[in-house]
């Protein structure tokens, strides 16, 4: 028999109980941390751009879309002063603020002007996934591109978009909160969607690869890490599988998100689904101390496999027919 809560740990239980609370909530920041530096910014957007270089012939996507992109818009910035012509920012809640991303462009564009090594694992150990080599990728963005995507007008235009975010003119930057609707963006018009640890906090994960395929053109790129981890409710990194939903929603509480507790075979599975072939998968295995008769019921049938497989990184393109 399973004992209510045994893997939990305490804190995030008192924390989703006090989370219902409107008068708590109230003063509670509204945070999605990380991209509120610059650096790590410019690092995460190196690294998608890296791995997807080496498979879309190292030409930079014109049209591209961040899942989740968390305390500023500050990847797509990088994006955009890569090169991307058009950068769609797309969230359930909007943690960002105009100063903030204002101020991190300023220092993204001096870290493009100075053409900058990929910040390393000695200043993000955790970051994921490790690049080969961490030059600036002068081979994917050229002189010539840096001297359009760096050109003063195009930079003021791209200031006047942040501080007008809000303006359907725009033409760098669109912003959709929140973005569960498939139309808001134009049926197979974009050329790489990306996302960095979101797709584990997505409720409803078959619309969100739905509403990818939809978006994305035929022979179009995706990019993604995924943590499979319990995020610190739980003692064990996967104790969150040993609880049964009426558990689960007691734990989650009033958070405005939590992790949909979604395996990698299910991630797997709605690749095939909607037309992605995966060009790279890299997996990060981490042992499993969970007996079997731990598992929720809904988990019993989790395979080995999953039960060991912590996170993943993928890059897929979409079918050309």
């Amino acid at each position: 028999m399973n004992f209510p809560f045994r893997e939990a740990r305490l804190k995030p239980i008192v924390v989703g109980i006090l989370k219902y609370s409107p008068l708590v909530t109230k003063w509670l920041p509204v945070s999605a941390g990380g991209t509120s530096n610059a650096r790590y910014c410019y690092a995460v957007w190196m690294r998608h751009l890296q791995f997807l270089a080496k498979h879309s012939g190292g030409s930079i996507p014109a049209k591209v879309a961040e899942l989740g992109p968390g305390d500023s818009i500050g990847v797509g910035l990088a994006a955009l002063l890569s090169g991307v012509e058009n950068y769609f920012a797309l969230d359930v809640i909007k943690y960002w603020n105009n100063e903030r991303n204002l101020r991190i462009l300023d220092e993204l564009t001096e870290m493009f002007r100075n053409r900058e090594k990929i910040p390393g694992n000695d200043e993000f150990p955790l970051l994921q996934p490790h690049p080969e080599v961490f030059n600036f990728p002068s081979q994917v963005i050229s002189d010539a591109i840096l001297g359009q995507s760096l050109n003063p007008d195009r930079i003021r235009r791209i200031r006047e978009e942040l501080m007008n975010p809000e303006n359907e003119k725009n033409v760098f930057i669109r912003y959709k909160i929140p973005w569960y609707d498939k139309g808001i963006i134009v049926p197979e018009s974009l050329d790489f969607i990306f996302s960095h640890t979101v797709l584990q906090h997505i409720d409803d994960i078959d619309n969100a690869y739905a509403a990818m395929s939809l978006w994305l053109k035929p022979g179009g790129f995706l990019s993604h890490l995924i943590d499979y981890k319990s995020m610190g409710f739980t003692t064990r990194w996967n104790g969150h599988w040993t609880f049964p939903d009426w558990e689960w929603r007691m734990m989650v509480g009033g958070r405005k998100f939590s992790i949909n507790r979604e395996p990698h075979s299910v991630h797997i599975r709605l690749f095939a689904k909607n037309h992605f072939k995966i060009l790279f998968l890299r997996i990060e295995n981490t042992k499993s101390t969970l007996a079997r008769t731990r598992l929720a019921t809904k988990y019993k049938s989790l395979s080995d496999e999953d039960l060991c497989t912590s996170g993943a990184y993928l890059i897929a393109q979409k079918e050309l027919s």
